[in-house]
C-alpha cells in the first residue's frame, strides 16, 4: 500500500487531492482524515460563515429593488 499525505481544506463536504499525485478516476482509495489541531480557532469563524446570513450576504445582483405603490388607505388619527 501507498501513503501519500497533502493538507487540504474541506469546501462544500468534498476535499480536493493535488493534480501532483496523478490518481486516477474511479481508483480505489482509502481514506483517513487528520484534523488540523493548529487551526481550532478558524473552526468559530467558518461555522458563522455558514449561518444563513454569511452564506447569502451580498447575493444579489440583480435590479435595484423598489417597493410597488401600496394603494390609498385609510389613516388613523392620533389621540391625544
Amino acid at each position: 500500500m501507498q501513503a501519500i499525505e497533502f493538507k487540504s481544506q474541506l469546501e462544500h463536504g468534498q476535499i480536493t487531492v493535488p493534480a501532483s499525485f496523478h490518481l486516477m478516476e474511479g481508483q480505489s482509495l482509502r481514506v483517513l482524515i487528520l484534523l488540523d489541531e493548529k487551526a481550532g480557532g478558524k473552526e468559530a469563524k467558518l461555522r458563522e460563515a455558514e449561518n444563513i446570513w454569511g452564506r447569502t450576504a451580498g447575493a444579489w445582483q440583480g435590479e435595484l429593488l423598489v417597493r410597488v405603490p401600496q394603494g390609498e388607505f385609510e389613516q388613523r388619527l392620533e389621540l391625544e
